[in-house]
């Protein structure tokens, strides 16, 4: 994943977007796309779309567009490594090495005499190998590495366990039955049978509860500054302070505070309100952000739902769209679409968004 996907827009969508007065066409709560017409480029850019598979969902990019899935948390973070499954030996050997190196930061369980620091435990398959190290934040936890090998790649979990008896049994367990219901899955591969879709792999569905979150960066090769992120996130409880709109009125009261009311008021409002996008129901925001001495004009749209707690298929839906980014940087250069453009490549990506359809029916959450 890129750093666009994890930009900070507390300060650039509640700063920027928390934008005061709409124009008589942009009303909270409007439905329409607001054009009139779409451009002869935008149109044949989305002629040939094609979908893609992001956890329990499917969202339409263009045929050209890059796709870039970020790491998935189930129940913690799962990277891919392409192409470092081809010598699997050796990426075992470089997990053990790194948890020699990381012995001294031991104490407790990972210290004493029979510590399990630099020890390699089989997995569910040969192709799983579970690796001992010593904890990220807390060295009297152990770091439990679960390595699996799909095809030519790797895919890497990393659980903290206290290291005390055998308390270290439950990422045992989980990493195990991770790597028995992970599959690899083609680029274009929509599966029909219950279950998560990641980068370049397939996770049945779990039996039992466990966190959901994926993410999804799109870039447009014919618009290089445009960027789309979408994240998904199955959480225990609403959050309220997930929510845009109360962040945007506070970004308003700040902004006017700090001294910035005259650019303030010349940002154009695109969108702004509540909104049902499929089954979830949320606050949108887009808007044109006029250039300042740090940056170029440029534009910023967010979705974003809080779902419902605990179903899979109503996690909290944060969806972002800008433009004028270079380098992973918004506002660096000037924008290559227009406002009409904005809309209508936010409305074909917003629009696109559904559940992917499955064979059978999906296990009850918790179950």
């Amino acid at each position: 994943m890129t750093n666009l996907l994890k930009l900070t827009w507390m300060l650039a969508v509640s700063v920027a977007l928390a934008v005061k007065g709409l124009p008589e066409a942009w009303q909270e709560g409007a439905s329409g796309d607001g054009m009139t017409s779409a451009t002869n480029r935008l149109v044949g850019l989305t002629e040939h779309m094609r979908p893609i598979c992001v956890g329990r969902f499917v969202i339409d990019v263009p045929e050209s567009a890059e796709v870039i899935y970020g790491p998935a948390r189930l129940p913690v973070e799962i990277w891919r490594r392409e192409g470092e499954g081809v010598d699997f030996d050796l990426a075992v050997g470089r997990a053990v090495a790194e948890s020699e190196t990381r012995r001294w930061l031991g104490y407790g369980p990972p210290a004493e005499k029979g510590s399990l620091v630099g020890k390699v435990m089989d997995g569910f398959t040969n192709n799983q190998k579970i690796v001992f190290g010593v904890g990220r934040a807390d060295g009297a936890y152990y770091n439990v590495q679960s390595l699996i090998k799909l095809g030519d790649d790797l895919y890497i979990q990393e659980y903290q366990a206290f290291g005390e008896g055998h308390k270290y049994q439950k990422a045992l367990t989980d990493a195990t039955e991770i790597a028995r219901r992970l599959r690899r899955r083609a680029d274009e591969e929509i599966p029909s049978e219950p279950g998560i879709c990641l980068d370049g792999a397939f996770l049945h569905e779990p039996h039992r509860y466990m966190v959901e979150a994926v993410s999804l960066g799109i870039r447009l090769k014919e618009f290089e500054d445009v960027r789309v992120s979408i994240e998904m996130t199955k959480k225990e409880i609403r959050i309220e302070s997930d929510a845009l709109e109360p962040r945007l009125k506070a970004a308003e009261r700040d902004a006017i505070a700090s001294g910035k009311g005259a650019w303030y008021d010349r940002i154009r409002i695109l969108r702004k309100g509540t909104r049902r996008v499929g089954s979830w129901d949320g606050y949108e925001v887009g808007a044109r952000i006029p250039a300042q001495k740090e940056g170029e004009e440029h534009h910023e749209f967010a979705y974003l739902s809080q779902g419902e707690p605990k179903n899979p298929l109503l996690p909290v839906l944060d969806i972002q769209m800008q433009s004028g980014v270079k380098g992973n940087v918004i506002g660096r250069v000037k924008p290559s679409i227009n406002d009409e453009e904005a809309l209508y490549l936010w409305e074909k990506f917003l629009g696109s968004i559904r559940p992917r359809t499955v064979r059978a029916s999906m296990h009850e959450s918790g179950q």
